[in-house]
């Protein structure tokens, strides 16, 4: 195991490091982006059903998150050994009933998905309530309801979450959302995939890029599904699943950072593994605003130097446009001449950003939208108004992965020096943003 592998597999604490960052120049180069994040973590539970080895490649496993999660596979009993960099090998012959540990559980959301993952390997888990960025009210409601809808034991308080499987007596058990939740879908994937010959219908499942990624790696380990209609996800539960090997897609998060750092610094350049496929509602949007992005066969080429056009957009669950990329969005009509608004549907609480933006000479005021968010709380909108050129500060903090990497985007375009805070939390999705950033010829370092 390399020395570099061998850091990356240990959790790095929280810290108080900052960035500082020269901005004003523009950004040129080719630069490549890592595994996503959000398909990865997935993917390493995914491998942890089959009793076989499963090597899982292109992983970011410099991200806060992952190691949290190879922490708790290995808590339930799961082997997780690293061959390289990028690569896991995963083996869930192990899994075993137990309590996790919440110090790591509480500060990642997607723990949540080892519930479906133990009711699969028919053991008990008490999850700690999962955590994540803070971002308005993150509900788990469909991850509950649905694995007591197959018949288990799902016991909640307000510490945490139990999960007992029960015998499975149900040949076809429907479930429906009322909103096509990536988690509780993942989930339901989860704890049908190896009920043997039963089968689970899931109408409104989320057929986000990731959660398809995802399912590849099962189909390919000899788990079988079939879409009944265009939102229904039929899942027929195998008796076992084999080891194999596969690589998780690129992170359409980073190429979206990468396409907005670009465009807000003026420059161009070439995001190696970028696929406008998975991106094609933010792509079309960004085209219409004036950028110029063109699908090459290594990746996305992308011109910023050109008048950018305000628009206003509605984050939606996928294909509509994606709520972390929305920080991203407004970086970009930061350059517009005009007025431009955003409108959040999915969660409260994610505009944060929006207070650090205007430190730098940004003019953007947040409403009350008069409508209800997806979580139950009351949504807001973003008035993104024509602003001064950008001035560098040193008093910027990261709130969440991608609004912390919108504020060092910004930073980017501003005369002079800035520093941002907290990147704890832009390093919980993003392994080396500074160094993406400094290929391209940025000047951002961490401090």
């Amino acid at each position: 195991m390399s020395k570099l592998t061998e850091l990356s597999l240990k959790e790095r604490p929280k810290a108080t490091n900052s960035y500082v960052i020269k901005g004003g120049k523009p950004l040129k180069g080719e630069v490549v982006v890592q595994g996503a994040k959000n398909a990865a973590l997935p993917a390493l539970v995914a491998a942890s059903l089959s009793d076989e080895m499963v090597e899982v490649k292109n992983v970011p496993l410099e991200l806060n998150d992952v190691n949290n999660l190879i922490t708790l596979l290995r808590e339930v009993g799961v082997e997780v050994n690293s061959k390289d960099e990028t690569t896991l090998t995963v083996n869930g012959e192990g899994w075993r009933s137990t309590e996790l540990d919440p110090n790591i559980a509480s500060k990642i959301r997607h723990s949540l998905l080892l519930l479906g993952g133990s009711i699969a390997k028919d053991c008990s888990l008490y999850l700690p309530l999962a955590g994540g960025c803070e971002i308005g009210d993150r509900k788990h409601d469909l991850h509950v309801l649905s694995l007591k809808n197959m018949g288990h034991e799902v016991i909640e308080s307000g510490e945490g979450i139990r999960a007992i499987p029960e015998l499975d007596n149900v040949n076809h058990t429907e479930i429906e959302f009322y909103y096509p939740s990536f988690g509780a879908t993942l989930n339901v994937i989860f704890a049908s995939v190896l009920r043997n010959g039963k089968v689970t219908s899931l109408k409104n499942a989320a057929k986000n890029p990731e959660v398809l990624d995802v399912i590849q790696l099962l189909e390919q380990m000899g788990a079988t599904f079939h879409w009944t209609d265009e939102n229904t996800l039929e899942i027929i539960g195998v008796d076992k699943l084999n080891g194999t090997s596969y690589r998780v897609m690129s992170d359409r998060i980073i190429v979206s950072t990468m396409i907005a750092a670009i465009a807000v610094t003026k420059g161009n350049g070439t995001i190696i593994g970028g696929n406008e496929n998975v991106l094609e509602t933010e792509v079309a949007i960004w085209r219409k605003a004036g950028l110029n992005i063109q699908q090459k066969e290594n990746g996305l080429f992308v011109d910023g130097n050109y008048k950018i056009e305000p628009v206003n957009i509605e984050t939606k669950a996928y294909p509509g446009f994606h709520t972390d990329i929305q920080p991203l969005h407004a970086i970009i009509m930061l350059r517009a001449k005009g007025s431009s608004t955003i409108k959040e549907t999915i969660l409260d609480g994610r505009f944060l950003y929006c207070e650090e933006l205007n430190k730098l000479g940004a003019n953007i005021t947040i409403e009350n939208g008069g409508f209800t968010c997806v979580n139950g709380a009351s949504g807001q909108v973003a008035i993104l108004e024509e602003s001064s050129p950008l001035m560098g500060t040193s008093n910027l903090i990261a709130s969440d992965i991608r609004g912390g990497a919108a504020v060092v985007l910004a930073a980017l375009a501003a005369d002079e020096q800035s520093e941002i805070a907290n990147v704890y939390q832009i390093e919980r999705g993003y392994s080396n943003l500074p160094e993406l950033i400094n290929t391209l010829g940025g000047n951002v370092e961490r401090k």
